[in-house]
C-alpha cells in the first residue's frame, strides 16, 4: 500500500513523462486541489498568528495588510 506522498510523487512522474492515464489524471488533479486549499489556509492562519495587528509589507497575499495596500493602490 502505498502513502499519499509515494502516490502524488509517481503520478507527477507519469505525467512529466507524458504517459499518465486519464483516470490517474483525475487523480493528481483532485491531490493537487486538496494541496493547494490547505496551503491557503496554512498561510492565511500563519499571518493572522503573527500579525494581530497587520504588519505593513506582510508576503502573505491574504494578510490584512496586504489585503489593504492592494486595495489603497488600487483605488489610487
Amino acid at each position: 500500500m502505498t502513502t499519499q506522498p509515494e502516490r502524488l510523487h509517481h503520478l507527477l512522474d507519469r505525467a512529466r513523462r507524458g504517459v499518465i492515464l486519464p483516470t490517474e489524471g483525475e487523480q493528481l488533479a483532485e491531490m493537487v486541489g486538496h494541496l493547494v486549499a490547505a496551503q491557503c489556509t496554512d498561510q492565511l492562519a500563519v499571518c493572522n498568528a503573527h500579525h494581530l495587528p497587520p504588519v505593513t509589507g506582510c508576503p502573505y497575499p491574504r494578510c490584512r495588510a496586504a489585503r489593504n495596500r492592494d486595495q489603497r493602490a488600487a483605488t489610487a
